[in-house]
């Protein structure tokens, strides 16, 4: 296989988004011009599980996010010469780095209980755009699934048991292995009350962020969801309605659903997870397909090739897990000649890279992550 050098890669990827930007017809809020296809023109991007705020009380919570040196943080990204970042707003846990009104009344609490009172967001993202590195923001598709309550106030699927409701005394977390005919939230389909109101809190930082975030990469978008787009196209509230929210501050938008960590499933090479998709989720733990006997046949767009019109991208953590470790369970030549190789047939990596509260890298992570931005722009 042949490794293009940084320029040929980028001239390459350019002329094929512009094909496709000729040939592909997108439709509502899924217009995406070729010029605009910015994600394929990178090598590179970093994500952030950014979850310091997990376990904490309202107050220890915004002391934490408080915490966050920004532009210390921004200059570490720029120092590793990453083209993009994800950043997690807030996982299943329930509370969300940035304010959000439309959330907060939801629960019926005050700003600073359930998300911060300082917009991380929107600081990250102005520090970023100074130095034109692109924001790519974490979210989940389905309400926080950690809390019943949370679940019920977003009107979302409850978990059930045998077709009931659970009720709050069993973990929303559960499985059919530790309670017998358990079925997650994620694992039905959603209703046009929670798409109406995770519009309603995701349109509110599209809005308010514009096109200091340039796409959304969306968690649990389980086939569940997948199988039920036609059906609820006939509601008010469907999910053509909600990603018309999400894309309402940047029609252009890239955007990703992710239904796991498998390639099948994750590099969509059955076709997309929902129809508004423009790249790949890509969540993976290697640069090689899992098998039961190892692993398998290198992850490239050559091997899982995506749908048409969508970028291919692939997602991994560089250390022990996502946003965890120390240092890169991957030595330089190895990040150097995968990324490099995947960016010769079209795609882009993410590296999931461990943080802390107060946003600094791990020092031998960061010092990895500055060599392979130099190999790669070489």
């Amino acid at each position: 296989m042949m490794i293009f050098s940084n320029r040929q890669q980028k001239t390459y990827r350019l002329l094929t988004c512009m094909a496709l930007g000729l040939f592909a017809t997108y439709t509502m809020a899924t217009s995406v011009s070729g010029q605009e296809r910015w994600l394929a023109q990178s090598n590179y991007g970093l994500m952030f599980h950014y979850e310091a705020f997990k376990n904490h009380s309202s107050k220890s919570y915004n002391q934490t996010i408080d915490s966050f040196d920004v532009v210390r943080f921004a200059e570490a990204v720029e120092s590793s010469q990453a083209d993009y970042i994800i950043f997690v707003v807030g996982q299943h846990w329930g509370r969300y780095c940035a304010p959000n009104s439309a959330y907060e009344k939801l629960l019926g609490v005050p700003n600073g209980t359930w998300t911060s009172k300082r917009d991380l967001i929107m600081e990250i993202g102005q520090e970023l755009a100074r130095r034109d590195i692109r924001l790519i923001l974490y979210m989940t598709a389905r309400a926080p699934m950690r809390h019943y309550k949370i679940i019920a106030a977003m009107g979302d699927a409850l978990p059930t048991i045998n077709g009931k409701p659970a009720g709050p005394e069993i973990n929303p977390l559960s499985h059919p292995r530790k309670v017998k005919g358990f079925v997650r939230s994620e694992n039905q389909p959603p209703n046009p009350t929670f798409l109406k109101n995770w519009g309603d809190v995701c349109g509110e930082w599209s809005r308010r962020y514009g096109k200091l975030v340039s796409g959304w990469w969306f968690d649990g978008y389980k086939m569940e969801m997948k199988n039920a787009y036609e059906g609820l196209k006939k509601e008010k509230h469907n999910i053509d309605t909600w990603v018309t929210a999400v894309r309402s501050g940047n029609p252009a938008a890239e955007l990703a659903f992710n239904a796991g960590a498998h390639p099948i499933l994750s590099l969509c090479t059955q076709g997309k997870l929902c129809p508004h998709q423009t790249f790949t989720a890509g969540e993976n733990h290697d640069f090689r397909q899992k098998t039961k006997k190892g692993f398998g046949n290198a992850l490239t767009p050559h091997n899982f090739p995506a749908p048409e019109g969508v970028i291919w991208h692939l997602l991994l953590p560089i250390s022990e897990g996502w946003g965890a470790g120390e240092q890169s369970r991957f030595d330089l030549k190895t990040l150097r000649d995968r990324i490099g190789q995947i960016n010769s047939e079209g795609g882009v990596v993410t590296l999931d890279v461990p943080i802390a509260p107060s946003g600094s890298i791990p020092p031998q992570v960061l010092a990895v992550l500055q060599e392979v931005g130099k190999e790669l722009n070489k």
